[in-house]
Parts: structure tokens; C-alpha cells; sequence
């Protein structure tokens, strides 16, 4: 079996902290893949024992992640919603842990569609850390962060951009660096996606200084988010139609001996979902089509396979195993061979470098209130996809023993 992360439900959200930028000084945890009967032997045994909250927590993260990996997405959330129900409590004595519970039912409630449960787990996650560590720890802070992440996610631009500011401030005050320049990255990304949806050379101005006033002024002991920013700036040029500070990236990684880890340079954004492209003319009209789709939606979901060669180049790209059709993945399939990911470096032992990477992808459509004129519960009309990314620790082609293909 391979290794994969236990951190895959934990992740930050869209835009992720570097790993060189995590603020606990924790290693990143990994756990040996495992049957479902073993996980959910392994917390019925805790629960039997009547186990301390903090190894109940690790067990239902770990069975409730290998629940979500085998697209039991019902079930991994009943698993996280039980154990807040037991733990809850504990916040104060297991801060870090029990919002690690909070956490990994935000990323679950995002898959599923529950934007409500999203954006209270979000806040609880920060306030359980808020409690337990104070306001001035820097894991406090990346939560706020994330808090504004979720924000942004929902549709509330300007109260992302209020909340980065003030983790800023809050951050230069207590002398946390790297949290002061994480947020400034935040905040240059909703200045680029802004400038992305209005198309006005104004906006892309406003981006492009806030990346450049980045790059140009790191605070100490956050000089990496410099390269973060070189990044975006590049990646923003390439949609304008200009590639050389792409270039400029591939030829300095590559004069410095390549990366040792996956970093992506550029993509495409993945293409809103056209429908109506795959039916025909005989079909219900657009928006009825698309609200009887996102109905049907929730338990759609694959995972896509795909090297990324020495030159960071994709190729290879395969639907390892999922869920239902395959038709929605075509979009999803068009924004992976548009990825142009840093050089790597060679060793002595690997002549031809590659890192294989999965990702798990779901069709999905947030449920709301309003869709009808009425108060009664339906799922938007327009699905969405969401991503995670469940790439085995050593990079290497895993053995997939799940026949789940759809």
C-alpha cells in the first residue's frame, strides 16, 4: 500500500500555504494506507476503551478520510459530525486537534455541497484555536486567514480583503513575519482574480503593483512568499498573453539545479460547465437541464492520475477510478495540460525525474435556500467542482485496488 497524507482533509484552502511557511513547527503527518474495516475497527476500538479525545480525533480523521478516498462522502461526514459531537468539549485542552475535526468538515462540507456547514466549521475551526492558544498565536492567525478564504469562496470579496488586512496588522504588531506576508499574497489574489473577471487593464495594474511591492519588499523569514508572488505575477502575464516571465521561472529553476517538490507555474482555470454541449437539441431547456443535473450531482466524483515530467510538463493524465459518468471531467482533463510546473532536479539515482500526482475532483452543487422563490431546501442550479489533492507521499504510480469505475 501506498502512503498517502493524513493532512488531505486538513489542507488550506484554494491558494496553500507553502510548506516552508507552516507556522507549528509540526511535521507533516502520514499514515499507511488501509482497508476501510481497519480504520473503522481501529475507532471502534478507541470509542470501546473509551480513548482520550485527542486519539478518538486522530482515528475519526483517519477512517472519515478513507471513507471520503472511497467516495463515501455521506459517511465520512457522519464520522467528523460524531466526533465533534464527542470532542467539541475538549476544545480547550485539544485546541490544535479539535480544530483539526472542524477543519477536515469544512473541506468534506465543500465536496457535498453544504455551504452553510462550510462556512460555520471554518469559523469554528478559528475560534476553537482562538480559545485554546490566544488570539497572538500565529496558527490563530493562518485560521483567520482561512476564515477569509472561505469568504472569498462564498462570494464576499470585500469582507476577505477586511479580514486580510487586519491579520496583517495584526501579524506586524506581533512580529509574525510570515504570517504578514501570507496574508499580503491573499490579498494580491483577490486584486488578480478581480482583475481576471473584469478584463480592465486598471485592475490587472492594481495586481501586478501589489506582486511587485511583494517581491520587491519581503519581510525577513518570509522571502519565500517573494517567489509565491513571482509566481502569480507570471501566471497573470501568461493569461494577458505574455509568457516571458513564465520563461524567466522554467530558465532559473532549471540554472538552479530544478525543484525537489511539485510547484506549479501556470494553469488555466478550470471552464465553467456547459451542459447543454452534451445533449441534444431534444433536451429540457438550459436551466432546467442544468437544475436537474445539479440535483443528481452529490455523488459524482473520480480521481485523476498524471505525471509531471523533468521538463514539469504534464503528461500521462488518466481517470484512475470515480463515481458515476465521466462526461463532467472534460473540462477538468483540459486544465491539467495546460499546467506548466517548475523544472526538477536530478539525482544521481533518477536519470528521468517525475512526480506522479492524484487528484480527486467532485461534481457538486451548494444546496440553498432561495432557489425556488421559496424557503424549501434545492441545490443550485449550476454545479461546481471541487478539488483535493490526494497524492501519495513518495510521488510514485500507486497500486489502485478499488474497482469503483463508474
Amino acid at each position: 500500500m501506498t502512503k498517502t497524507r493524513l493532512s488531505i482533509l486538513l489542507l488550506a484552502s484554494a491558494f496553500a500555504l507553502p510548506a516552508a511557511a507552516q507556522t507549528n513547527g509540526d511535521p507533516e503527518i502520514v499514515v499507511t494506507g488501509r482497508s476501510l474495516k481497519d480504520t473503522a475497527d481501529a475507532l471502534a476500538a478507541c470509542l470501546a476503551r473509551n480513548c482520550p479525545p485527542d486519539e478518538d480525533v486522530a482515528a475519526s480523521l483517519a477512517h472519515a478520510e478513507n471513507q471520503l478516498l472511497q467516495g463515501e462522502y455521506k459517511d465520512s461526514r457522519t464520522t467528523l459530525l460524531k466526533s465533534i459531537g464527542r470532542n467539541r468539549k475538549f476544545g480547550t485542552k485539544y485546541p490544535v486537534e479539535v480544530s483539526d475535526l472542524f477543519r477536515a468538515n469544512s473541506r468534506v462540507a465543500e465536496h457535498v455541497g453544504e455551504a452553510k456547514n462550510f462556512q460555520l466549521s471554518v469559523l469554528d475551526m478559528r475560534n476553537t484555536l482562538k480559545a485554546g492558544l490566544g488570539e497572538k498565536d500565529p496558527r490563530v492567525m493562518v485560521a483567520q486567514i482561512e476564515v477569509g478564504d472561505s469568504r472569498a469562496k462564498l462570494g464576499f470579496p470585500d469582507e476577505a480583503k477586511r479580514i486580510y488586512q487586519d491579520v496583517e496588522k495584526d501579524a506586524l504588531a506581533g512580529g509574525q513575519n510570515r504570517v504578514a506576508m501570507f496574508s499580503r499574497v491573499r490579498q494580491a489574489l483577490l486584486l488578480q482574480t478581480e482583475a481576471e473577471a473584469s478584463g480592465l487593464d486598471a485592475d490587472y495594474a492594481k495586481a501586478r503593483a501589489k506582486l511587485d511591492e511583494i517581491t520587491a519588499q519581503p519581510l525577513a523569514g518570509g522571502e519565500d512568499f517573494a517567489l509565491v508572488a513571482t509566481v502569480m505575477r507570471a501566471r497573470m502575464d501568461r493569461k494577458k498573453g505574455d509568457a516571458s516571465s513564465t520563461e524567466a521561472i522554467l530558465k532559473d529553476f532549471a540554472a538552479k539545479g530544478g525543484a525537489t517538490r511539485p510547484l506549479l507555474l501556470f494553469s488555466e482555470p478550470i471552464k465553467r460547465i456547459d451542459l447543454t454541449q452534451d445533449y441534444g437539441n431534444d433536451q429540457p431547456q438550459a436551466n432546467t437541464l442544468q437544475r436537474l443535473t445539479a440535483l443528481n450531482s452529490i455523488a459524482k466524483w473520480a480521481d485523476v492520475g498524471f505525471w509531471i515530467n523533468a521538463d514539469g510538463r504534464v503528461g500521462d493524465i488518466e481517470v484512475l477510478r470515480g463515481e458515476g459518468t465521466k462526461q463532467w471531467l472534460k473540462p477538468v482533463l483540459k486544465q491539467i495540460q495546460t499546467r506548466v510546473y517548475a523544472p526538477l532536479r536530478r539525482t544521481d539515482n533518477d536519470a528521468t525525474p517525475g512526480f506522479y500526482m492524484i487528484e480527486r475532483y467532485t461534481l457538486t452543487a451548494r444546496w440553498t435556500d432561495d432557489a425556488t422563490g421559496t424557503n424549501m431546501r434545492r441545490r443550485e442550479a449550476t454545479p461546481r467542482i471541487e478539488r483535493l489533492d490526494i497524492t501519495p507521499e513518495n510521488y510514485q504510480r500507486p497500486i489502485i485496488d478499488d474497482d469503483k469505475t463508474g
